[in-house]
């Protein structure tokens, strides 16, 4: 006879620092590469505050969509929660590197990039290989 077991996607809180930590790994890959981007073809750096959101937008919407699609529930609330935690990464770092921590504008984005990435996630196809 099988056994039932769970996943740790069944637990709230290691499945959002999972997922979160996707996301953060995301956005640095992404930061990696726009930084590259804007070094060899940007000349006007004022384009640069606007193309710096794309990383962030990226990198809580992944970490949303992931949490989502394996959780299956709740996509909404974890994606915010994921955002959040990443809002919260950020804010460190920036308190490390800066002196001062990010603005609350981005707190809003990647609680909306959460969000987003989340219900995407819930609503996606399901996992060949999900046990809950």
């Amino acid at each position: 006879m099988r056994r039932y077991h769970k996943s740790f996607w069944a637990n709230f809180k290691l499945s959002l620092i999972f997922s979160s930590l996707f996301g953060i790994i995301f956005l640095m890959v992404g930061v990696f590469f726009i930084s590259g981007f804007a070094f060899f073809f940007i000349s006007d750096f004022r384009l640069l505050r606007l193309l710096s959101l794309i990383p962030v937008f990226a990198g809580a919407f992944a970490g949303a969509y992931i949490c989502g699609k394996y959780r299956r529930s709740k996509g909404m609330l974890s994606g915010i929660v994921c955002g959040i935690i990443i809002y919260v990464f950020i804010s460190a770092a920036g308190i490390i590197t800066a002196g001062r921590p990010a603005h609350i504008g981005k707190l809003l984005l990647l609680a909306i990039a959460g969000a987003i990435g989340g219900v995407a996630g819930v609503n996606s196809k399901r996992p060949k290989k999900h046990t809950l």
